[in-house]
């Protein structure tokens, strides 16, 4: 069965407009919700996350896929449209989009939500889920219930560049890059470094973990090499308490997954399955 979906526009805090994707699920119930967070160079309609949308959906999931505000895609669905948007994103503006679509889920979903709310982060977006959660978890007033969240192949640290590239982002004022999928010379400002070294302590990975420890699960393919499996590894060791972690054999980051979608794998298969057990199960 197909599930029904809806584009919505949201906006964010500055104005700015956050799109979103819709999947509901058959019954008219009110039901959970799941935000499903892309990665870098991601979007809201890559590969495997609309199949995640309607996995969740039939199992009585309402799913939210969204687009960060930065993410230079402008609602499409192939490449980066608005470069210097690209260039201008930063990490906490992606955790400030989520908490912005988090605190607009009752206006638009009504009746349709039971106020609770899980998230599902793909690699960076791994990273992203796991700073809203905590933040949600640590208010002593949050605007829903914090449900479940799922790592698929999520970043074990934020800081991904060596000394020796960081003076020369500096003198610069950018890094650039190709994206492999489409061909695109691509820049991101040094503002997003900055980002990161200023805000350290708000999107310790870490941290966050040891707080979600009965709330999160690890998924992470052996093969990984844009996200070894050793640095999840070495998170766990640093980190007082964490999650389950299921490790999948013989795959890669995307779990074998292509975009445009060229066959559904079996280890994307399992991470799914995987994924809404976690999700849908009571704490």
């Amino acid at each position: 069965m197909i599930h029904s979906e809806t584009d919505m526009e949201l906006r964010n805090r500055h104005g700015e407009v956050i799109h979103t994707t819709v999947t509901l699920p058959q019954q008219v119930q009110p039901a959970d919700a799941v935000v499903l967070v892309h990665g870098f160079k991601g979007f809201r309609n890559w590969s495997f996350l609309p199949l995640l949308a309607q996995e969740a959906a039939s199992r009585s999931l309402i799913a939210v896929r969204v687009d960060t505000s930065l993410n230079g895609m402008n609602g499409s669905n192939d490449r980066v449209l608005d470069t210097d948007a690209f260039a201008r994103n930063h990490v906490t503006r992606e955790v400030d989009d989520v908490h912005d679509v988090v605190t607009q889920l009752a206006d638009h979903l009504g009746t349709r939500w039971s106020g609770t709310v899980h998230f599902v982060g793909h690699s960076r977006g791994g990273g992203v889920i796991h700073v809203v959660m905590r933040e949600l978890a640590e208010r002593p007033e949050a605007p829903v219930r914090l449900g479940r969240g799922v790592s698929l192949n999520g970043i074990g640290m934020w800081v991904r560049w060596t000394q020796r590239q960081r003076p020369l982002w500096i003198e610069a004022g950018y890094t650039e890059f190709t994206n492999q999928r489409t061909g695109q010379n691509l820049r991101m400002n040094v503002d997003y470094m900055y980002d990161i070294e200023q805000h350290a302590e708000r999107i310790d990975v870490k941290t966050a973990a040891e707080a979600l420890a009965d709330r999160m699960l690890y998924i992470h393919a052996e093969q990984d090499v844009t996200v070894p499996l050793r640095e999840h590894l070495a998170l766990r060791d640093s980190a007082s308490c964490c999650g389950p972690l299921v490790q999948l054999s013989h795959t890669t980051h995307t779990f074998g997954m292509t975009h445009p979608i060229a066959r559904i794998t079996e280890a994307f298969a399992l991470a799914s399955d995987h994924t809404f057990s976690w999700v849908c199960t009571t704490p």
